[in-house]
């Protein structure tokens, strides 16, 4: 047993995850970069997400219909296998012609396919690699990944593109993918861990038994212990990939540069305490109390997201910039509680059988959300809240509370996410404390 007490193959796995995740995320965010410097039009750098989020939806049907009657190593190897040489072609690509937006997008597009690959398979075999009792610790290392990469991703990304050019950070990415396989290769678990997902030949037929991903999310929405969490679960998704485009984009243009830099280590911070918090705190808690946890944290992070849109915490100096800080803080603070939280929950809730089947609908209605937040969240900030503000009869206060100038509409924007967050987690309060062990 390490890392927490965990089993050694679950660590295995994780550490590989962790490898090929980071170096994905690290060069989709490089060539995004690179695409922005070529055209100088963010267009492209969203285009990257985009293509991203495009993939996952393309891929998942597939894998949520034949995942369970697949042998689980091999698609894990063949995933890795897949996502390194990928890499490596575009990055021959790129020195011989130079790199075109089609093929560089088709390579993007690929290597997120076997992403979500890995991602599914590994979230489906946790039941089989950590006990009941553990199940809290593992899921809140599995949650605390994506987090981590998102904070690290864009420095490691620039740092080894000014470096080592963008052709060696791709062939980076295709060693953590060939690291990942050898993690994926060396961890030792009973054949039922490997054998067609563990599943008997009963098990197997019930599996497929619905029409892929349409019919798993048609599953999850029917029974009533599973639709709070389906709805909280897509909602979180989109509200953290709106926040991460336009909290940024806010602190840029109204604050500068330097305030972003403090406000992103101050979150990067915050993570790290949520994260140790989860595993000394919630990791072994019962499950009502993960229940209680995600309302809460969710319920902090939207108070705190209509903050943004005042003009008060603009501030440069002065107490209410210490409030903005501590603010900042808190919200990243509660982002892996909430994503553990979550996790937690799906792997009590879900049979192990059903797993990669009903996974796949989750993650496929969570790429959907992101994809939905990536392309709404400049369009109310930049088309729609500008003209909505500057009508001349709203009261004299209001203008005077949510303030003029650079940055304000998209601080409006993520006031906004923020009633969008608190208004339907208080309509699901109720289901969500009536969520049972029904699936465990």
């Amino acid at each position: 047993m390490t890392l927490a007490g965990l089993p050694r193959p679950f660590v295995q796995l994780w550490v590989g995850q962790l490898i090929s995740n980071l170096g994905t995320q690290v060069s989709l965010y490089a060539l995004g970069l690179w695409l922005y410097q070529r055209q100088e039009q963010l267009a492209t750098f969203a285009a990257v997400a985009i293509a991203v989020q495009l993939a996952k939806l393309l891929v998942l049907p597939v894998l949520g219909r034949r995942l369970a009657l697949w042998p689980r190593r091999r698609v894990m190897l063949i995933a890795n296998g897949v996502g390194s040489g990928c890499t490596l072609l575009l990055a021959g690509h790129l020195l011989r012609f130079g790199g075109s937006m089609p093929v560089v997008l088709a390579c993007i597009a690929v290597a997120a396919a076997a992403e979500a690959t890995l991602l599914l398979c590994f979230s489906s075999l946790i039941p089989q690699l950590v006990s009941q009792q553990q199940l809290g610790a593992a899921s809140g290392l599995f949650a605390s990944v994506d987090g981590a990469i998102v904070m690290a991703a864009p420095f490691l990304g620039a740092l080894l593109a000014a470096t080592g050019g963008l052709v060696g950070v791709l062939v980076v990415d295709a060693a953590s993918s060939l690291l990942a396989a050898a993690c994926t290769a060396g961890a030792v678990l009973p054949a039922a861990g490997w054998r067609v997902g563990g599943l008997s030949t009963d098990d197997q037929g019930s599996a497929v038994l619905s029409s892929g991903v349409r019919g798993a999310v048609a599953e999850l929405w029917r029974t009533p212990a599973w639709r709070p969490l389906l709805l909280i679960n897509t909602l979180v998704a989109g509200a953290l990939a709106a926040v991460e485009i336009a909290f940024p984009a806010w602190v840029v243009s109204a604050l500068g540069v330097g305030r972003l830099s403090l406000a992103m280590g101050l979150g990067a911070l915050g993570y790290l305490l949520g994260t140790q918090l989860w595993a000394r705190r919630w990791a072994m808690a019962p499950l009502g109390a993960w229940l209680r946890l995600l309302r809460r944290a969710l319920l902090l992070q939207g108070v705190l997201l209509t903050g943004a849109g005042l003009v008060v915490f603009q501030a440069r100096s002065g107490p209410w910039a210490v409030v903005w800080f501590g603010a900042v803080t808190g919200f990243a603070l509660a982002v892996p509680l909430v994503l553990a939280a979550l996790q937690a929950l799906w792997q009590r809730q879900i049979p192990a059988a059903l797993q990669p089947r009903l996974f796949a609908g989750r993650y496929s209605l969570e790429a959907l959300a992101r994809l939905a937040a990536l392309l709404s969240i400049s369009l109310v900030a930049d088309r729609l809240l500008p003209p909505l503000v500057a009508w001349p009869h709203w009261p004299a206060w209001l203008p005077e509370a949510l303030g003029t100038g650079p940055g304000r509409p998209t601080a409006m924007a993520l006031g906004l996410l923020g009633w969008a967050l608190i208004v339907p987690l208080l309509a699901q309060w109720r289901p969500l404390g009536r969520v049972s062990r029904c699936g465990s």
